[in-house]
């Protein structure tokens, strides 16, 4: 036992100076690179618009990292980047014997691609690494993807990994099979119960059923045990979405504690059955709430490229329950876009576990 602790202390010891040592090393090896200018990666531009003027500033506050600038091709230099300026585009041969540049960065704008031929073939005879920075990059999330069709590479301007059918198999086969799992062990038992609760303490029906956007904007009925008055409706006189508020009037006794225990959403494994729900996703809102907001928030519409989920992201991270600030509201679609982007299994499970574990703890956002 004495020995075996000794082992894990020195191997902890070791494992921590190893690490040290590699993080020294590494800014050793950068620091060197910057003084010997002979190993540092040249880039040459070719673009003096915009696009070229910031990738030349980033790389330029980029040198630790090991790459240096040469200068920018351009027909006509860009006002206060002059200095920088090499030559014309028609001179980009001479430049390239010139300047034996590592890598050659083509950040033309849309208004010059025309030139984009004569760019690569003059580049044919370097050994320079070309590579293209797309004038529309700034409409592009970090997570975007690049596939092909044919011949023709497409470049999706946001990922979502749940576009491959063999993911979504993955994902429909864990939803079914928790959702039996469930319906065998619990729900055979807790449905009936709650149905009676809920017919003996106050009149209407025991599910609220209500139209609400899934996948691609298609129209899904979703199930729920009834947490309101029968009398409650989902618009005011003005004809405007009333959200659950604290302390609504609408909410029955027993619909506080099914709303607080997150119960009166069981119904939705109704939905998954059906498939047009996941048990993980985003949180699918009402009709009324999607007509009124759908053109405020921006890239809404992107929380609908996959199933609408029991739980999600956003609502793990506290974005649930009333969303009457255009702030908190923008807040759950960034949390739902970055689910889609950044899906995985364990992403899944994750979310899952945290869902269960604010079941038991009590979330202060449910009512």
């Amino acid at each position: 036992q004495v020995n075996s602790r000794f082992f894990v202390l020195t191997y902890c010891l070791a494992l921590l100076a190893l690490l040290v040592f590699r993080r020294l090393a590494f800014r050793l090896s950068l620091a060197a690179l910057q003084k010997s200018d002979r190993r540092l990666n040249h880039v040459l531009i070719v673009g003096g618009g915009d696009v070229a003027q910031r990738f030349f500033a980033t790389v330029a506050a980029s040198a630790r990292l090991g790459f240096k600038v040469t200068g920018y091709i351009a027909d006509q230099a860009a006002p206060g980047f002059a200095c920088a300026h090499l030559g014309t585009i028609r001179q980009l041969p001479e430049v390239l014997d010139r300047e034996a540049a590592d890598n050659v960065v083509i950040a033309l704008p849309n208004a010059e691609l025309g030139k984009l031929g004569a760019v690569i073939a003059a580049c044919g005879n370097s050994p320079a690494q070309v590579r293209i920075i797309p004038d529309y990059f700034e409409f592009m999330s970090p997570r975007f993807g690049v596939s092909r069709f044919g011949a023709f590479p497409l470049i999706s301007i946001r990922a979502n990994p749940l576009d491959e059918w063999h993911w979504q198999f993955f994902k429909r086969t864990f939803d079914l099979l928790v959702t039996f799992l469930l319906f065998a062990a619990f729900f055979s038992w807790l449905w009936p119960l709650l149905a009676l609760l809920i017919k003996a303490t106050s009149p209407g029906p025991v599910f609220f059923k209500q139209e609400r956007w899934g996948m691609k904007n298609k129209r899904i009925v979703c199930y729920k045990f009834r947490s309101m008055v029968r009398e409650s409706t989902d618009v005011d006189e003005n004809g405007r979405y009333q959200q659950a508020k604290r302390g609504d009037p609408r909410v029955t006794r027993l619909g506080r504690f099914l709303r607080r225990s997150n119960l009166d959403e069981l119904p939705q494994f109704i939905n998954v059955l059906k498939g047009e729900m996941s048990l993980v996703g985003p949180r699918p809102h009402p009709t009324p709430m999607n007509l009124e907001i759908k053109d405020s928030i921006q890239h809404y519409q992107f929380r609908h490229l996959v199933k609408p989920g029991i739980t999600g992201w956003a609502q793990v991270n506290g974005f649930r329950g009333e969303t009457s600030d255009t702030d908190l509201l923008r807040q759950r679609v960034e949390h739902d876009i970055w689910y889609i982007e950044n899906w995985s299994f364990f992403l899944d499970i994750k979310i899952f576990w945290l869902t269960l574990w604010r079941m038991l703890r009590g979330d202060p956002r449910a009512y």
